[in-house]
């Protein structure tokens, strides 16, 4: 009889603790709610994208500082702070792809918060897909990310094929208009996407794509490509490269003496190094911005544009720019679908995210079936006189465009 009851006890027990969960670890059980909110991120804090890996990286920092101050992210009726787990990439695709798959079944971490770049990116989400981890892609706009039938992948930027529709427009609105444009692109996923984007756009707008080609990433000489730019009659060049191929580009185009009347790339323009590395042959070249700090948006938690931009100075120094903005404005978004969820589960942020139709001190967003921000625009600016001044489209412009280059 005393085996029996001892069995029985057991078994009760047993019973009691799948039902409640609830008579060990402190109360907490298996059904106990999470005393934080755990994020990863795999980032390039070293290797050839470190610069830019480490403002995104900035940007979830101070996003995550500037949330836990106010006690975290509201959801239901409590308060949880955030954690941010980080690794570093390296700069490497498929290197980003195991530390993320590392973050969700070694970490248990509930959401990402995505890497720099398309590529890394296109990997990663491929992972977090699998096991069902919504992902905030802060600087990712690549259409094939975005074309694989994925329901938990979100844009912070809109498509990459349109950054460069504000540059294409202004140069229309030049009297008289170039007529002839070179555009150039490394072998990667977000430069080769915002190239075609591009020429597709230069040609509806009526202008002929007289030179088009591709390069290999992280090139050290491309002076045979400027020598066929020189040759080929363009105008105004395109870039659509890393900054240190930006500063290579205007160092050569210098040193061959090629004569355009517009120079733009995507990215190294609105970064301090740009300005550092040229000097003076800097002044005159323009880029293009998802964001600036100097538009007129806001929100309750980082407040207006300018508000953000003096918070990250504060926090971070000089060199503020739409990569650190894109990391904040990812944690953002996910904080703002988590609080409309009351949840942290999967499907109800998920829906949450969907319909959500807004703006912050980023700007707007909204989202399609595919996750691509249909409502984002970017703006054309142009380094005079060694600083940084928005140029297009009028409305937002602080001076107009010194056109064409001296």
């Amino acid at each position: 009889m005393k085996r029996t009851g001892a069995l029985f006890g057991a078994l009760a027990l047993s019973f009691l603790l799948l039902a409640g969960g609830t008579l060990f670890a402190g109360g907490q059980g298996e059904t106990a709610e999470p005393e934080v909110i755990k994020i990863g991120a795999s980032v390039s804090l070293t290797g050839n994208l470190s610069r830019f890996g480490n403002l995104v990286k900035n940007g979830y920092e101070l996003w995550k500082e500037k949330v836990n101050a106010q006690g975290g992210i509201k959801v239901g009726d409590k308060r949880l702070p955030v954690e941010i787990v980080y690794y570093d990439d390296q700069s490497d695709n498929q290197t980003s792809a195991k530390l993320t798959e590392k973050l969700i079944t070694e970490d248990k971490v509930q959401f990402l918060l995505g890497p720099f770049g398309s590529g890394p990116t296109f990997a990663t989400t491929a992972i977090a897909e699998k096991y069902n981890i919504i992902t905030m892609a802060s600087l990712a706009n690549a259409t094939n990310i975005y074309e694989r039938g994925f329901q938990n992948v979100y844009a912070v930027l809109a498509p990459a094929t349109r950054i460069f529709a504000s540059f294409i427009d202004m140069l229309a609105a030049q009297n008289p208009m170039p007529k002839k444009v070179a555009i150039i692109y490394p072998n990667d996923n977000f430069p080769a996407a915002v190239a075609k984007g591009a020429q597709d756009y230069a040609k509806s707008k009526g202008f002929e794509v007289v030179y088009f080609e591709e390069y290999t990433k992280g090139v050290k000489d491309l002076s045979s490509t400027i020598l066929k730019i020189k040759n080929s009659g363009a105008e105004v060049l395109m870039g659509s490269g890393y900054l240190e191929e930006a500063i290579l580009t205007v160092r050569q185009l210098n040193e061959q003496k090629v004569k355009l009347k517009a120079i733009g790339f995507t990215t190294g323009p609105e970064l301090l190094d740009f300005r550092t590395n040229l000097g003076d042959d800097a002044n005159n070249i323009y880029g293009v911005s998802w964001w600036m700090p100097q538009m007129n948006y806001s929100d309750p938690l980082f407040g207006t544009t300018s508000d953000y931009a003096k918070a990250y100075e504060e926090r971070f120094g000089e060199g503020l720019s739409y990569q650190a903005a894109g990391g904040s404005q990812a944690g953002l978004l996910l904080q703002l679908a988590i609080e409309k969820a009351g949840s942290l589960e999967t499907d109800k942020v998920r829906a949450a995210l969907r319909a959500y139709d807004g703006s912050t001190f980023w700007g707007p967003t909204r989202w399609d079936e595919t996750g691509q921000n249909m409502a984002g625009q970017t703006v054309t600016f142009q380094i005079q006189g060694g600083e940084i001044v928005t140029v297009y489209p009028p409305g937002a412009a602080q001076a107009k465009p010194i056109y064409p280059m001296p």
